[in-house]
């Protein structure tokens, strides 16, 4: 198990630039305004060959006992509790702060290891004004700029030098996670239903919409299997997002749509499908992902008022381009539905990673071709000639016919439905290329 670096701060003061400038790479959203980050982000690091974990988290304030932050702050306690060492980073062109002194006095009672950081420092004007914060009783100050990379490789070599050494990782028996994106409107359940999957309160949940920002990596093994799913942001209607960071943050919930191999994507039984539904999900099937329906909230309906027949039939009626829908009921709240998800998964994990042979497949598109034969192009008949399939993930295969010019789109939707009745392809999205022979 690699050592655990924890950066802690009230809100505000670039813990997630800093964060940003360590893992080398734009993982989690900074912005000037306070509060973006609620949840704790977790990436791994490396300097002078030490490899680490690094944990971003949201502002904490102490004596803020209600509402969404005390969710966060509990947070950040968390990963205080979880590291080897915290980077306490204060805010240099603030100064000192009441709430940086509480901060100053819990860390003290951690005893951890604290590093205390001052960020923002990019002139000698500001280097000058540091000097105050010594009176909050530390030893050593480290002044850094995170947004311009000064003073970080000093940083980074007094905190590894206290790193305990690393434990040897147990390699994965089933090699790299399954990777699941869970998305859909705000304020559906998503963050709620990651938390039941997990058993406990590792994401900030809030009646309030919008309480996830980040794309939060969430690990968890199951009966053996590893997985990684991605807590996102919910996507709302473009000409409601007016914030620079909502912005990024439906930025980051694509990206993760784009990494993810399943989708689970949540809909409110209460409010039906709506418009914003449909266009998730079609940009989804855009991308070739497979999608799970989560209808939440079903314990606030009748069970005749929105049924399993109800259910596909709204799903076929409103996403007829997705043939054949995996769909599941679930309460969130009420633990109801939740045990039949992971089976789901594994089904439809399987059904991504299928290869059929050549043989097969040839069998298969004459016996489908024989029952439905394309009409005549320019007055001559369209010949296959054979299929193959290309890869898997999701399953692609090309055709080679005489001719690839005038195929008409009704009989590529043909040929996708057949070949998902007779490969058993339920649900999954399949990619079909012709090729001149």
């Amino acid at each position: 198990m690699k050592p655990c670096i924890a950066i802690i701060g009230r809100p505000n003061v670039g813990k997630s630039t800093l964060f940003n400038r360590l893992v080398k790479k734009k993982k989690a959203i900074a912005a000037d305004t306070p509060g973006v980050t609620r949840d704790r982000i977790f990436a791994d690091a490396s300097w002078d060959g030490r490899e680490f974990l690094l944990v971003d988290t949201g502002g904490m304030v102490l004596d803020y006992d209600t509402g969404m932050q005390t969710d966060i702050t509990r947070q950040s306690m968390l990963a205080v509790d979880e590291a080897d060492a915290i980077i306490f980073l204060l805010d240099g062109k603030d100064g000192v702060t009441a709430d940086d002194e509480r901060l100053a006095l819990y860390l003290r009672k951690s005893r951890k290891k604290v590093f205390w950081v001052v960020n923002k420092v990019e002139s000698h004007r500001d280097q000058a004004a540091s000097v105050d914060f010594y009176r909050l009783g530390m030893e050593t100050l480290y002044e850094v700029s995170a947004a311009h990379g000064l003073g970080i490789n000093d940083l980074l070599e007094a905190v590894t030098a206290v790193l305990p050494e690393s434990e040897p990782e147990v390699a994965e028996a089933e090699g790299q996670p399954l990777r699941i994106a869970v998305i859909g409107k705000p304020n559906v359940g998503k963050s709620s239903l990651l938390n039941q999957l997990i058993g406990e309160k590792r994401l900030v949940t809030n009646d309030q919409p919008g309480t996830t920002m980040d794309s939060i990596e969430v690990p968890l093994d199951f009966h053996g299997r590893h997985y990684l799913f991605f807590d996102t942001a919910g996507l709302r209607r473009k000409a409601r997002v007016h914030d620079q960071v909502e912005s990024f943050a439906t930025v980051a919930t694509m990206r993760s749509v784009d990494y993810a191999q399943i989708v689970l994507l949540m809909i409110d039984a209460t409010a039906g499908i709506t418009d914003q539904d449909l266009k998730i999900a079609s940009l989804a099937h855009e991308k070739g992902k497979v999608i799970i329906f989560l209808f939440n909230k079903i314990d606030l309906i009748s069970g005749a008022e929105f049924n399993q027949k109800k259910m596909f039939d709204l799903l076929t009626d409103r996403f007829s381009f997705i043939y054949r829908p995996h769909a599941i009921r679930i309460s969130v709240l009420k633990k109801q539905g939740i045990n039949k998800i992971f089976p789901l998964i594994e089904a439809l994990d399987h059904q991504l990673h299928k290869r059929i042979t050549t043989g097969i497949l040839n069998r298969t598109l004459k016996r489908i071709t024989e029952e439905h034969q394309h009409p005549l192009i320019y007055r001559h008949p369209l010949k296959f000639y054979y299929i193959t399939q290309l890869a898997s993930i999701p399953p692609a295969f090309v055709v080679f016919c005489n001719t690839i010019k005038g195929i008409e789109p009704s009989y590529i939707r043909y040929l996708k439905k057949k070949l998902v009745d007779y490969l058993e392809f339920e649900g999954i999205p399949l990619r079909i290329y012709f090729r001149k022979r």
